[in-house]
């Protein structure tokens, strides 16, 4: 069973994914722009201290005195909470003063410059700021810098990270449910004009098969409407052709239905036995050609593009295949004592077409040239190369010929030329002939026959067969 699908959660699918994966990346920069603007904060204060600290230490006459301004711990006075701690350390190494063990990873620079970075002291996070200071005491020598650390736990500055990124994530998740609503409103006005298509198309009638109006559609959907309205108006030609078919197939059949009527009627009423074998004999004349008929109007109905039943097709030699067809009808030809002679080409011609149907444009053109050429007339099936590849097929006769003004109309169903041929032509054999030879993308013409005299029918198809 085949698989049904929503566009509008199709399309949901495809953006919705992305979004998330968006508000994921977001959420991830969100958090580390809410670090960085907590530590630069912090770190001010952490960086004032220190410096207060680095301003009121100084050497004299080798002995290095450290005082630690109140300053130095006011600026954290705010953040109560947090644990603070700090060490001055002798260009020995040595602690001068402050917590024995707090020393940075990596010595600062010489210049000055403060350095800041995360650390662990005491089995807790911390925010480590170290500055190097040179003394200039020419009692300590070239070892006459001293090391300031200060430390202080990250508590506070976890919980304002937390509540910055917390309320961006909010406020980003807002945007991306009222961007989803959107998304869907449009996605919603966008499918409205389907669906007033889908209830127009529901409310025709089961024989409606007018065009459906392209107006107020999108442009994405305007070639699908394109090609509905292409296949509604082949229906509608294949549904006019066949009523009109079913119309002159009635309308024909009921001459032949109404003689053999009149005939059983008649044979009926007679007591001699041979006037009865003649009422016979014309009954089962009547009966053929109404076989004839049947047959023949079952074929045009097969044969007429429109109806699209020529589907199965193959590779085939045209040239055999005309030569078969001609030996078929021979016995006809000796009845009649007609010369028919084939001419086909050297080699067989390849094309792609259905057999069947191409045997019965072939027959039809051959019967047609042996019911209206006389006695002893000569009818020539030709057989030739065609350029660009495919079959041209000729067949000639030395019956009365077509005037040019009636060459089309012949080509109509059930249309006859009175005073020519045999009672029981029906008018549909160059009709099922055209049918068949446009179903195969060929071209059919009437010509005049060899010398001006009789019909000359050719038939050019392509090698692809197709239309």
């Amino acid at each position: 069973m085949p698989t049904r699908f929503s566009l509008r959660r199709r399309v949901a699918a495809w953006l919705l994914p992305p979004l998330v994966i968006l508000l994921l990346v977001n959420a991830v920069l969100s958090y580390q722009s809410a670090l960085d603007a907590v530590n630069r904060a912090y770190d001010r204060s952490l960086t004032a201290a220190l410096r207060a600290v680095a301003e009121r230490t100084h050497s004299l006459a080798g002995q290095i005195h450290v005082d630690i301004p109140y300053a130095a711990f006011e600026v954290f006075e705010e953040s109560g909470q947090e644990r603070v701690y700090y060490a001055v350390i002798d260009p020995q190494g040595e602690v001068l003063t402050g917590y024995a063990g707090l020393a940075p990873d990596d010595p600062p620079p010489p210049s000055g410059e403060v350095h800041i970075r995360n650390a662990r002291f005491l089995g807790e996070e911390v925010r480590l700021a170290a500055q190097r200071k040179r003394l200039y005491d020419p009692e300590l020598g070239d070892s006459d810098a001293v090391t300031i650390v200060f430390a202080e736990s990250t508590g506070s500055r976890d919980v304002l990270v937390r509540e910055l990124f917390l309320g961006s994530l909010r406020r980003q998740l807002l945007l991306v449910a009222a961007g989803g609503v959107l998304i869907m409103l449009a996605l919603a006005s966008a499918f409205r004009p389907l669906l007033a298509l889908r209830n127009a198309i529901r409310q025709r009638h089961a024989e409606d098969l007018t065009p459906v109006p392209d107006t107020n559609i999108p442009n994405e959907v305007r070639p699908l409407i394109d090609a509905i309205n292409h296949h509604m108006a082949r229906l509608s030609a294949m549904l006019a052709a066949r009523r009109r078919f079913l119309a002159d197939a009635a309308h024909q059949i009921r001459t032949p239905l109404a003689v053999l009527g009149t005939q059983a009627e008649y044979g009926m009423r007679q007591r001699d036995p041979e006037e009865m074998r003649r009422t016979l004999a014309s009954l089962h004349a009547s009966v053929r050609g109404a076989r004839r008929l049947a047959n023949q109007m079952l074929t045009l109905s097969h044969a007429e593009a429109v109806n699209g039943l020529i589907g199965e097709r193959a590779e085939l030699d045209f040239t055999a295949l005309a030569r078969e067809t001609a030996l078929e009808l021979a016995p006809l030809a000796l009845r009649k004592r007609i010369a028919l002679e084939f001419e086909g080409a050297d080699t067989s011609l390849r094309l792609h077409g259905n057999a069947a149907m191409l045997r019965e444009m072939i027959a039809n053109l051959i019967d047609n040239a042996l019911r209206y050429s006389p006695q002893d007339a000569r009818v020539v099936v030709a057989v030739a190369a065609r350029a660009g590849g495919g079959a041209v097929l000729r067949v000639s006769d030395s019956g009365p010929g077509i005037a040019k003004t009636e060459r089309e109309n012949v080509f109509k169903r059930f249309y006859r030329i009175l005073g020519q041929g045999d009672s029981e032509g029906s008018g549909l054999g160059l009709a099922i002939v055209r049918e068949i030879c446009w179903a195969h993308g060929g071209r059919i013409a009437l010509k005049d026959g060899e010398h001006g005299r009789g019909l000359c029918v050719e038939v050019e198809l392509p090698r692809s067969g197709k239309p």
